[in-house]
């Protein structure tokens, strides 16, 4: 079960107080709910204070992994549950993801995104693996905002890890579409993997003892992805769903990118 949080964020500033608060929904801009004089740089400049209130009951509870999921951020931001903060927003993903079931209470529970001023990091460029600009995703809006509305995604017996896929062509003409679905069994029960490739639906019982399953989707005439000429009908979808969670993507097929990708 996916449950969005999509309703109503108090919005309230951290620097001068002596702005209003309101209420917001996302995806949008801060400054779709603060003072016109405001500029979109003086938005930016100070620090603010989002909050959502949601109701949890035992049925929700009963679920051993919840996950929160917050993308569409591009400044830093503080996320928080009751309280507690569960992870920071910092340019190096595109969503973030994070299992917030020990956080949960019964009854209401506070979810909190606070756009901070960003502290400097305790390591030096040098010592990290990653060059820092290497770790920066591209900004979808220059607006401080959120672009995407955060969701939970409650799982009851199997977590959707990662979903590999592989294109393997043929001399004679043709290809096969190979896709893996890498998993986690949280508690067993009888639960299965949908995976539709090219219209055609595959039903992959999942084995509990396991970590993984695929198929392997055959494509006779293939239509060819031209990425110097990139034509979105010549795409296709692929779409993989397991206890609830589910995952979309579009596929280019072309004998040049037969290395493995990743969904997530």
């Amino acid at each position: 079960m996916r449950l969005l949080l999509d309703g109503l964020w108090q919005i309230s500033p951290l620097t001068d107080l002596s702005i209003p608060q309101d209420d917001i929904t996302f995806p949008a801009p801060l400054s779709s709910k603060l003072p016109d004089t405001l500029s979109e740089e003086q938005i930016a400049e100070q620090e603010w204070h989002l909050m959502h209130d949601i109701e949890v009951d035992d049925a929700m509870l009963a679920c051993p992994f919840v996950e929160l999921v917050v993308a569409g951020v591009d400044y830093f931001a503080e996320v928080r549950l009751n309280g507690v903060a569960v992870f920071d927003c910092d340019g190096s993903q595109e969503e973030y993801r994070k299992d917030i079931r020990p956080y949960m209470q019964p009854g209401r529970n506070r979810f909190e995104i606070l756009f901070l001023e960003e502290e400097e990091g305790l390591l030096l460029e040098e010592d990290m693996d990653e060059p820092l600009s290497s770790l920066t995703i591209a900004k979808l809006d220059s607006r401080m905002g959120i672009w995407q509305a955060p969701y939970l995604q409650f799982v009851r017996n199997v977590k959707l890890d990662q979903v590999v896929t592989e294109q393997i062509w043929h001399h004679g003409g043709g290809c096969e579409f190979k896709v893996d679905v890498i998993y986690q069994t949280l508690k067993a029960g009888l639960v299965s993997a949908s995976i539709k490739f090219d219209g055609m639906t595959l039903v992959m019982p999942i084995d509990v003892r396991a970590e993984h399953t695929g198929v392997v989707f055959q494509v006779e005439a293939p239509i060819v992805f031209n990425v110097d000429k990139p034509n979105p009908k010549h795409l296709y979808q692929l779409e993989v769903e397991l206890d609830g969670q589910k995952e979309s993507s579009f596929v280019a097929l072309n004998p040049a990118s037969c290395v493995s990708n990743f969904l997530r």
